[in-house]
This record gives C-alpha cells, sequence and structure tokens, in this order.
C-alpha cells in the first residue's frame, strides 16, 4: 500500500493542539506587549481596540478570541506588570535579614522598576484608577497584599504597642498616593533621590528615625545591584 509523504500525513491532534496553544500563547503576549504601550500613552479612557490591535497589527476578531474586552486586555497587561516586579522585588529582598532591610530593598527595587519601566508605572498606578470595576478591585487586592508584610514591622519595632491599628493602611494609601505623583506630574528624578521619603513613609513609624537614617546611609554605601535582564 502506498502511503502519503510525511508532509502530506495528518499531524497527531496532540501536537496540532500544542502549536495552536502556542501560537494563541505568542499572538496574547504580543497583544498585551502593544496594549501595555498604548494604555499607557493614550489612557485606558482614551484607548480604542482598534487602537490595540492597530498597535498589535491583528485582526479584531483574533483580539476578541483571546479577550472578553478591553477591559479583560487591560487587567490581564495589569497582572503581568505586578508578577513582573512582585518577583523582582522577592528575589532583592535579603533572606534572613532584618524587617527593616527587607522593607528597604523592596522599596528601592520598586523604585528601580519605575525607572526602568515607566509606561509599567503609569499603567499600574495610574491607568488602573480609571480602568472600571474589575481592574480596579484587582489593583485593590494587590495593595491589600502588602499590609500583612508592612505589619512584620511590628515585630521589630520597640514601640508596637503605641503604633495605630491602622497604620499599614495608612502607609500604604501614603506610598501609592506619592508613586502615583510621581509618575503623573513627570517628576520621578532617580531612586537615590525618592528613596528617602518612601522609607521614611514606610519604615521610620516602626524603628525609628535613626534606623532608617542608617538604613539609607547604608543602602548607599552598598555596591549596585546588577540590572535585571
Amino acid at each position: 500500500m502506498v502511503s502519503l509523504p510525511e508532509h502530506l500525513s495528518a499531524k497527531p491532534a496532540g501536537r496540532h493542539r500544542l502549536s495552536r496553544e502556542v501560537l494563541a500563547e505568542h499572538q496574547r503576549e504580543r497583544i498585551l506587549d502593544a496594549a501595555t504601550e498604548v494604555f499607557a500613552k493614550r489612557g485606558y479612557q482614551g484607548t480604542t481596540i482598534d487602537n490595540i490591535v492597530a498597535a498589535a497589527q491583528i485582526g479584531v476578531g483574533r483580539f476578541y478570541e483571546l479577550f472578553a474586552n478591553k477591559s479583560d486586555c487591560f487587567v490581564q497587561v495589569y497582572e503581568r506588570i505586578v508578577a513582573d516586579a512582585g518577583e523582582r522585588i522577592g528575589a532583592a529582598i535579603p533572606a534572613g535579614a532584618e524587617w527593616s532591610e527587607q522593607a528597604g530593598a523592596a522599596l528601592r527595587t520598586l523604585l528601580e522598576r519605575i525607572e526602568a519601566e515607566p509606561l509599567h508605572a503609569r499603567v499600574a498606578l495610574v491607568e488602573v484608577q480609571t480602568a472600571g470595576p474589575a481592574a480596579l478591585a484587582r489593583y485593590e487586592e494587590t495593595t491589600d497584599g502588602v499590609i500583612p508584610l508592612l505589619a512584620r514591622g511590628r515585630e521589630a519595632s520597640p514601640v508596637a504597642s503605641e503604633l495605630p491599628s491602622r497604620l499599614e493602611e495608612a502607609i500604604v494609601g501614603g506610598l501609592a498616593w506619592l508613586l502615583q505623583q510621581l509618575v503623573v506630574r513627570g517628576e520621578f528624578d532617580g531612586v537615590e533621590a525618592h528613596l528617602p521619603d518612601l522609607l521614611e513613609i514606610a519604615v521610620e513609624p516602626y524603628v525609628g528615625a535613626a534606623v532608617t537614617a542608617s538604613l539609607l546611609d547604608s543602602s548607599k554605601s552598598a555596591p549596585p545591584a546588577v540590572p535585571s535582564p
């Protein structure tokens, strides 16, 4: 019996299915890359799906195969930015260090990401505020997730019993507002310019001004971190 040439033979279902999944994921990532820039530059309200598909160089139909709507696309953009920042911050925190040092490393890395990826910062800190209920709910989940990490500072605090019960909520709100203003006004002058303010807001209430100043001094004298790829 004569068999068909290999290139005309039916491909195994599993291989065909996998290739379609890989292609879909590649296209999704390409759309998210394009959408990040469009959302940051045009604003969420000023962005249309036509803007996104034009930037990604895909068809509208393909967009709707991968995303339910503009809001869904934005939330996935936001999720990716937050996940990347979280991984980098986690990798920068020194294991076994004092809470104040860990908090300082986290804040420094956060500022480094804002400096390195200003469009990401605008999407995750500014545009998310006007991107609808789903995006705002996800943003609130992110900020709420910082509260337990800050609360660990009470264990290192000599004045733990005097700290307000809702201190962590106030700190998160203050940090978010400050970072939003830096992004909106385009006033980001570098990590070293803004780290003292963040340390004063987030660390000093727990460990005091002297420890915070010492932390800042040691941070300045440390060798520069190798930039992440």
